[in-house]
């Protein structure tokens, strides 16, 4: 398996290598949204790495937040379908983090209701506002759900060629 620096590497250099490739190939009209694309995939790469389910450079850099992602570790076994499966790995990451916020969200919601603060924030109307947010901006949930799961199929390829390469030489 690369290091954790190799897939870092790896994740910058094709995501700034996309980026001029965008201006000169794609209308002006659509770049927006292959940045998007590309800052996602960035994100997904570094951020939601395939290693967060170990002790790896993707878990540390979340630092005193990286408790979040011990259950996960927990849950998910290593190198599974799970962590990198090519496009279930990052969407699974992504909801398991939304669940985490909301939880988050909930357990504010009912400390600020005990000490008496009006700033309570509405799961339901949460729920609600982001449902209509993905269907009146399908085309970036689009873009930023491609970059999501490329960055995490970027990954695991690195980590199949990698394996590959090892035994065949």
């Amino acid at each position: 398996m690369p290091s954790g620096k190799v897939h870092d590497w790896v994740t910058l250099g094709t995501a700034l290598g996309a980026i001029p490739l965008t201006g000169l190939y794609l209308p002006p009209e659509t770049r927006p949204l292959a940045w998007l694309a590309i800052a996602s995939y960035a994100f997904s790469g570094i951020w939601l790495s395939s290693d967060l389910d170990v002790n790896s450079s993707a878990y540390r850099r979340w630092g005193p937040l990286r408790v979040i992602w011990y259950p996960y570790q927990k849950l998910v076994p290593h190198r599974s379908w799970v962590s990198h499966g090519l496009g279930v790995g990052p969407i699974l990451r992504v909801a398991y983090l939304l669940g985490i916020l909301t939880l988050a969200t909930l357990a504010f919601n009912w400390l600020a209701a005990r000490i008496g603060l009006a700033m309570q924030v509405d799961p339901q109307s949460w729920l609600l506002h982001a449902t209509d947010w993905v269907f009146t901006y399908q085309r970036e949930v689009i873009a930023l759900v491609i970059g999501l799961v490329a960055g995490g199929a970027m990954h695991s390829l690195l980590d199949f060629a990698h394996t590959r390469l090892k035994r065949w030489l």
